[in-house]
This record gives C-alpha cells, structure tokens and sequence, in this order.
C-alpha cells in the first residue's frame, strides 16, 4: 500500500486533455453546497478519491469516504463535507475532519470526477468553499496532508495553501521488540500533560511550532479507555534521570493503530526503547497494522523503526491555509485643524511664586 494510491485520479487521461476544451472553471454551472441524502448514492460510485490525513485517516472511523452521518442536519456542522455539482451532475466532493482541542479543520479526503477535463477547477472550488466556510464558523487555520508528487499539490499551493514540512508514514503488519526490557517506562497520568508540552517544544523546530500553535490540550489523557467510535488511545512515557526523555501516543482503532511519538533530535535509542516498550504490552487485534509517520527532521530515527518490522509505504506534504483576512493600511493623511490665536488674557490673581504682578491689578 502506498499513500493515496487506492484512490489516485487518473492522471494519463488529464495529460490528454484537449488544451482547447472548455475548462470547468469557466462554467457558470459549477456551484458547490453542503452534502444532502440524495448525493450519496452518485458520491459513492464516484471514482479518483484521494485519502488525505494518512494515518490519521485510516485509523479514526468515517474520515477517509462519504460520511453519512454528515447528511443529517444537526450533526452536518461537526462533519464538514461538501459537494460540486456541475450541469447538474455530481462532479467531486471533499470531505473536512474537525480535530481537537480546537477544533481545526483538516482534509481528509477528495475527489473529482471531470472525465476528459482536468479536476483541478473542481478542486480549487471545493478547497477555497472549504476554507470561507471554516473562516465563517471562526476556524483560523486549516491542515492537509498531500502524497509528494500528486497534481492535487500543485493546485492546493495556487490557492493559497503552504508547505511547512514533509513527512514518511511506515507502515507494521506484523511488529517485533529487540529489546523486552521496560524500565523507566510507564503509562501516562494527567499531571504528565504540561511535560509533553515541554518535550514537544524541545524537539520540534520553533516554526512548526508557531505553524501548529497545539496547547497543552492535545496531548491530556484522563485515562487509557475507550473513547468515542471505538477510538482506544495509551499514553506511554519514558524517563530518565526523573526527566522525561520520550513519549509515545498509541491509538487503536476497528481497523487500524498508529503510534504518534515525540522524540528530541539525536535520541534514537529512546525511540527504540519507547517502542519496544508498546510493543511488549499486549493488546488486542494484534493483526491489525500499525502506523506511524516521521517528520524531517526525524528521519534519522528510521533505523530503530525498519529493525522493529515498520517498512516505509510513502511520502507526504504537511500544508496549511490560514482563513484570516488581508489587513489593508490605510493611507494616513495630515488633517489640518484651524487654530483661532487670541491674545493673551491679563493674569488677575496674584501668586507669591511668581513675585508682585506689573500689570497694575494691585
């Protein structure tokens, strides 16, 4: 499996496209609105989806495909999605996952469906309905994750979305320890929560960190149970000297896991141990596959990933795209107020500071 690949648009039939036929971006029928129950039975015969926000996606229910839940009014508002109709006909949808703590949106899947034409006017339009409708509901910044060398790329940076990183997802079928040893390991409590935090702004660059902007709140954990959608999530830290050196987030999911680690950088070993560590507990569905994904500036730990059974399936760009307004200065011109000059009145009371008055008052 590689990232995005069950789902890729077809991109020999879009490089034979007539450079002469109408483009869709040019159509006054292309509108977009929100998903509605008729929609499902076109949208799930839609070919070219794209899976975005690999792992995440595949591990959290309803992220990747059609959510049919997002069709009910009361729940639409958490669920994001968003249809493009175009001569009256179903031509892509893009679908947005609301992530905590506050709430930010990210794509987590797309798809167009133009024939001969190229999708990118689909999803120009589909992204920036996406982008207004987070900024209407007071959503700052949105976040994608887009396999490296796919057209979507190209379209997303036209319209406004930046790169600030890259990252390569592995992927484990079947995982094993090199070392059994868990000392200095142990699950996490909620009073560890402002010492991830602290971690986190040791091992990442301070750009990202400005990117991101997380608080202490993504990573508090009352307790490792069930959460919502059958979504399971343990926390794992590793101390040294009573210092925290490494930690680890295991999520489990129906069909899937993902392990989201936080290392500082040339600490390869505690990667290892921190590893070793969850993979040693036993767990349940030990058949499911394992996920987890490192950024730039952690390739160099990928050895203590690949010795433990993880196998690199693909490399992906991180993007976001701010929803706030450009801020026009005005041009400040001079006012003049006109000044009425009077002459001065006479001093009429007298002061011992200043000696006896001359002007004859006295």
């Amino acid at each position: 499996m590689s990232i995005g690949d069950a789902a890729a648009p077809d991109e020999a039939t879009h490089a034979s496209s007539p450079p002469d036929l109408l483009s869709l971006e040019r159509s006054p029928t292309l509108r977009i609105r929100s998903i509605a129950l008729r929609d499902l039975p076109y949208l799930l015969r839609l070919p070219g989806m794209l899976r975005l926000d690999v792992p995440d996606s595949l591990v959290h229910p309803r992220t990747g495909a059609v959510d049919v839940p997002a069709i009910v009014p009361v729940l639409r508002r958490e669920r994001p999605t968003f249809v493009a109709i175009a001569d009256g006909q179903r031509v892509g949808f893009v679908r947005f996952a609301m992530r905590p703590p506050d709430g930010r949106w990210v794509v987590s899947s797309i798809a167009a469906s133009t024939g001969v034409y190229s999708p990118q006017p689909v999803w120009e339009a589909l992204l920036a309905h996406g982008v207004r409708a987070a900024g209407l509901r007071g959503v700052r910044r949105l976040f994608a994750k887009v396999p490296v060398g796919h057209s979507l790329l190209e379209t997303m940076w036209q319209s406004g979305w930046v790169s600030y990183t890259r990252e390569t997802v592995f992927r484990a079928d079947r995982l094993t320890a090199v070392s059994r040893s868990q000392r200095d390991l142990r699950l996490q409590e909620p009073v560890d929560t402002w010492a991830i935090h602290q971690l986190y702004a040791a091992s990442a660059p301070r750009q990202i960190q400005e990117i991101e902007a997380f608080t202490s709140q993504k990573w508090h954990l009352d307790e490792p149970k069930r959460g919502r959608r059958g979504i399971r999530q343990t926390g794992w830290l590793r101390e040294e000297n009573g210092q925290l050196a490494a930690y680890a987030c295991y999520t489990r999911g129906a069909h899937a896991g993902m392990i989201d680690a936080i290392v500082p950088p040339g600490a390869e070993t505690q990667l290892g141990a921190l590893l070793d560590g969850v993979i040693s507990v036993p767990r349940q569905g030990r058949g499911r596959p394992v996920y987890i994904a490192l950024r730039a500036y952690m390739l160099d730990m990928k050895d203590e990933l690949t010795a433990r059974g993880f196998k690199e399936i693909g490399e992906q760009e991180l993007l976001i795209r701010y929803t706030t307004a450009t801020a026009r200065t005005p041009a400040i011109d001079p006012v003049h107020f006109p000044v009425e000059l009077r002459p001065a009145m006479p001093r009429r009371v007298p002061t011992f500071l200043e000696g006896q008055p001359t002007d004859g008052t006295i």
